[in-house]
């Protein structure tokens, strides 16, 4: 089950009143606490939602409540939580692929499975409101980031490029909480939580993949190739949107280049 846990701020942001009728997603949370990971022997995908204003924009910060991953979107206009879903599973695919693919722990058809494995679990978002302190902590750095960001650049980041770079940048950094013994990074975490969850990685594989991000961390990504089933990813993940988040199809344009992104904006 996907849990969207919303803080006070983001609930008033997807409420809305039309014709003098309120409008909202919000529920009552489907578990006790958020960081409850089972949901009537189902796996809790929780994250906890907060919105701001940047230079009289609405940013939206999701960040996952047990990795502490991070996604940042900008623009969004108020009440429209089908085109945040939408927004947020585009990310969320194009970030976990690029690192699948990144280490050859997955290709076009294998990724395919794992989106649909991601659906099977998780059909439809919840949204509630409910907060925590801990990742109420780590979401206000992300806020700073965004904010000196914005103040360096005279803007916030503008397409799924951009946005990507972004969240790469948040979720390399070092994060530290009560339930973990040593410093660690949200993406590593994330990635493994991921492919554990819905690919078919062995326990006894994870330290080669910790192994490949300590590499990455030391080095430039290299190219990666361009899908060989481009269109059958397209047609998946839109799909996905249309039948269970109730957005529009997004566009999915290949994984992430991470490293043609930063020679690009180097050239600017």
């Amino acid at each position: 089950m996907l849990v969207f846990n919303c803080t006070k701020t983001a609930a008033e942001f997807f409420t809305v009143t039309r014709q003098g009728k309120k409008q909202s997603p919000l529920e009552k949370p489907p578990t006790p606490a958020i960081i409850d990971t089972q949901h009537e022997n189902l796996p809790v995908s929780s994250w906890l939602v907060h919105a701001i204003k940047v230079q009289r924009k609405n940013v939206l910060i999701a960040m996952h409540v047990h990795t502490r991953y991070a996604m940042v979107f900008t623009g969004l206009q108020k009440g429209n939580y089908a085109e945040f879903s939408r927004q947020w599973l585009e990310r969320l695919f194009n970030n976990m692929q690029f690192f699948g693919k990144q280490f050859e722990l997955c290709d076009e058809t294998s990724f395919h499975t794992m989106v649909e494995q991601f659906i099977r679990q998780n059909p439809n978002p919840c949204f509630c409101q409910r907060g925590d302190r801990s990742v109420q902590s780590h979401i206000s750095d992300v806020v700073w980031n965004i904010e000196y960001l914005a103040d360096e650049t005279g803007g916030l980041p503008e397409d799924l490029v951009q946005a990507s770079l972004f969240d790469e940048s948040i979720n390399s950094t070092l994060r530290s909480t009560k339930t973990h013994k040593d410093y660690f990074h949200p993406d590593e975490e994330m990635f493994l939580e991921w492919i554990s969850q819905y690919g078919k990685l062995d326990r006894s594989e994870e330290p080669q993949v910790r192994e490949y991000f300590r590499a990455l961390r030391l080095q430039m990504p290299p190219l990666l190739p361009v899908p060989e089933h481009q269109d059958e990813m397209q047609g998946i993940t839109e799909t996905v949107l249309r039948n269970n988040f109730e957005g529009k199809p997004a566009r999915v344009d290949n994984v992430i280049d991470f490293q043609q992104a930063r020679a690009n904006k180097k050239s600017k």
